[in-house]
């Protein structure tokens, strides 16, 4: 598991699958350096005390990580498929001394299937739906890969809505079915992408939240003992268009900054995490 949590995502799969997302596969390379907080003072969920740019000490690895994440979007005549992989320690030697297995390419991501019931019926009967600020509806499934964990299952609805001024904004409504609680969660979201120049730079202002509402109830098996939690997380996200900057294509280069906030991280009672990582996008 790496930066992402794995109660998190269908976010980013949830940021690109309304209707004004593009078709295309793009990297994204993060670094947390963790150059704030007392590295001799951790707290119990393994927090270093004062830190606003590190991770938690815990079984991905300690406070600075380097992260390559991969992915990829494509719509179809009735709805779009999303893929992503975050890959923690991308660039470490299979003999390198880390903190954790997980450092060595652990890794998290999902796999995320929408169906618009609205652009089916539009088609069967050759005519478009006005919904006014609702533009779309549509029915999601989502696999989530977790190294560590094995896989869970989001299912549930993708509403797309018409916010002027936004490049597009996104909720959902899924419940969450995770192997290692005897319950399901009801678990809310939005996302959102903002496009915006000052002077002649161009800029991306764009993330989202999720949260988990009730908890899945009693930990089973290897989790037994332990209980799953409500949570809360978000990731905004600051690009600036480098490479229009330097005469490149405009639109392909990015770079910027993501802040993270998760409150109960991976459902655990008061595991709190704040990292702000360096960014860089590229867009093939």
């Amino acid at each position: 598991m790496t930066r992402r949590p794995l109660y998190a995502f269908a976010v980013l799969a949830v940021l690109l699958t309304s209707s004004s997302a593009f078709a295309g596969v793009w990297f994204e390379l993060l670094r947390a350096p963790c150059l704030t907080g007392d590295k001799a003072k951790l707290n119990n969920t393994g927090r270093y005390v004062g830190a606003v740019d590190c991770f938690n000490q815990d079984f991905n690895g300690a406070g600075a990580r380097t992260t390559l994440t991969i992915k990829a979007f494509q719509q179809w005549e009735y709805g779009s498929v999303f893929l992503y992989y975050d890959i923690t320690g991308p660039f470490n030697a299979a003999n390198a001394p880390t903190a954790s297995p997980n450092e060595k390419g652990g890794f998290f991501g999902g796999i995320t299937v929408a169906v618009s019931p609205k652009t089916i019926a539009e088609a069967a009967l050759n005519r478009k739906f006005d919904w006014g600020p609702l533009l779309n509806v549509s029915l999601k499934y989502e696999a989530e890969h977790v190294s560590k964990f094995g896989m869970l299952h989001y299912y549930g609805l993708q509403w797309d809505l018409r916010v002027p001024t936004m490049d597009f904004v996104t909720v959902t409504t899924v419940i969450r079915d995770d192997w290692g609680y005897r319950g399901v969660d009801l678990q809310v979201g939005a996302a959102w992408q903002k496009s915006f120049s000052i002077a002649e730079q161009d800029f991306l202002f764009l993330g989202f939240f999720q949260t988990g509402l009730f908890g899945e109830g009693e930990g089973i098996g290897s989790l037994e003992g332990f209980r799953g939690n409500r949570f809360f997380l978000a990731q905004p996200e600051l690009l600036w268009d480098f490479g229009k900057l330097i005469r490149f294509t405009p639109g392909k280069i990015y770079l910027g900054a993501e802040y993270q906030f998760a409150f109960n991280r991976y459902l655990i009672p008061g595991k709190i995490e704040n990292v702000l990582q360096g960014m860089v996008r590229w867009n093939i």
